[in-house]
């Protein structure tokens, strides 16, 4: 890609696979920005956190294809991130500033809208106390909190126990 292109970020349009209630019951598609990785844009890099998806995370790479309407539509992740994403629904408003102060001092990265706060862990981040941070909110009635890809470090089934 040329410098001049180097900032350009594209929309990427992606199904959102409902969960059993049917949730979230308004929304059939998310729209994340993206980072092309190549001319066509058929390679990005995920490069906002999603609200709802629950297959895609931050920083992942993936491939797009045109739609016949005319926007890019996600076929597939390429390559995982290491990033994880969980979503908070506040239920008490008023611990909206201590919540995204702590989150950001356990250096996720964060986007909101309205009482919902998408959070992007990244791998070399806390990911015990990031989790035990939401839980204890969600325990308390703060906020809900759903998982919304969870990364985990893929196992090497090709080593096998030397003898």
């Amino acid at each position: 890609m040329s410098s001049s292109q180097e900032g350009l970020v594209v929309e990427v349009r992606f199904d959102i696979e409902k969960d059993a209630e049917g949730y979230p019951p308004s929304r059939d598609a998310e729209v994340l920005l993206c980072k092309p990785l190549n001319p066509e844009c058929s390679v990005c890099a995920v490069a906002s956190i999603p609200f709802y998806l629950r297959n895609v995370a931050y920083g992942d790479t993936i491939s797009t294809r045109d739609n016949p309407l005319g926007y890019l539509e996600f076929k597939e992740v390429v390559q995982r991130s290491g990033y994880s994403v969980y979503r908070i629904l506040l239920h008490d408003s008023t611990k909206k500033d201590e919540l995204i102060h702590r989150l950001l001092d356990l250096d996720v990265l964060l986007g909101q809208d309205g009482n919902l706060i998408a959070i992007a862990v990244p791998p070399s981040a806390d990911t015990d106390a990031i989790v035990d941070y939401i839980l204890d909110g969600k325990r308390s009635g703060f906020w809900g909190a759903q998982d919304g890809f969870v990364f985990e470090e893929p196992r090497d089934t090709a080593m096998k126990p030397t003898q």
